[in-house]
């Protein structure tokens, strides 16, 4: 396989990523990537930014997001591809996600004051920017500014003992049931995909999160360590053996998580064409 021109997984200051949706596009175009998505966390907007601009510059943009959502009590990412993003429907319910993740957080930088940090919501406020959900990116930013961390042990640590669930600073997340989010894609004319499977570590859960007939799953992802070249052997297998459709992406997130460069996975071209496919099979979307 030559050098990718597929990555279906970016984010942007629209979420937690590091640089502004058209400095990504423009990275994107450099790297020689022709497909790209944005999927930044509860927005559209990295999308809407750049639609026209990536028109002019040869790259294709398919419309895309990234969810938080709760499953028997477990986080669980869900991507969202090809809803129309002029929906009033799509767009009251990603607000109203940003809403709610942003009074969690709220309270978790309270949860870190009460364990001795000096931080405030108003600077996490700040870091991410308007409108943006805010999340583990912005609140470690404003700790590794305050200078209580600095080291990557110490971010590892940071996230394993405050921000994973059950951590010191944790606020469980209630607003976004799994199978109801993927319902909400659906209706509003996308396609969900069960989000980087290897990090769930639970193979039965993986396929509980599988049930739906429009569910696809990222096949393709590059996971820290050397478990990408395995992962992405197991999860194929999967989806060829339950006739699921794949995609994939880097995570690109910039400089918040600089082991994860632009076009990182080499993901199939065929991968957005058989996503195109999905939307013509459920007669709404973009198309």
């Amino acid at each position: 396989m030559g050098k990718p021109t597929v990555d279906l997984h970016l984010h942007s200051t629209a979420s937690d990523g590091a640089s502004p949706p058209l400095e990504v596009l423009r990275e994107a175009a450099a790297a020689g990537l022709k497909t790209i998505s944005f999927c930044d966390h509860e927005s559209i907007e990295g999308y809407l930014e750049t639609v026209d601009k990536a028109r002019e510059m040869g790259v294709e943009v398919i419309p895309g997001m990234e969810l938080l959502t709760i499953y028997k009590g477990r986080e669980i990412h869900l991507l969202g591809y090809l809803c129309d993003p002029e929906s009033p429907v799509l767009r009251a319910w990603l607000e109203e996600l940003r809403k709610e993740r942003n009074e969690i957080a709220e309270q978790v930088v309270a949860k870190f004051n009460k364990h001795g940090f000096d931080i405030t919501f108003e600077r996490v406020k700040e870091i991410a920017h308007d409108n943006v959900a805010i999340g583990k990116n912005h609140l470690l930013f404003a700790l590794i500014e305050a200078g209580y961390i600095s080291t990557r042990d110490e971010i590892i640590h940071v996230l394993r003992t405050y921000l994973t669930q059950h951590g010191l600073a944790y606020v469980d997340f209630t607003k976004n049931p799994y199978y109801e989010a993927v319902e909400m894609i659906v209706e509003c004319g996308g396609v969900p995909v069960l989000a980087h499977p290897g990090l769930i570590r639970d193979d039965q859960l993986v396929l509980d999160l599988l049930k739906h007939p429009r569910l696809g799953l990222e096949v393709y992802y590059y996971y820290l360590g050397d478990e990408t070249g395995e992962l992405t052997r197991k999860y194929y297998e999967l989806a060829r053996e339950r006739n699921l459709f794949m995609t994939g992406g880097s995570d690109y997130h910039g400089r918040f998580s600089p082991d994860v460069k632009l076009g990182r996975v080499a993901v199939p071209e065929s991968v957005v064409e058989n996503l195109m496919a999905q939307v013509c099979a459920g007669k709404k979307g973009v198309l």
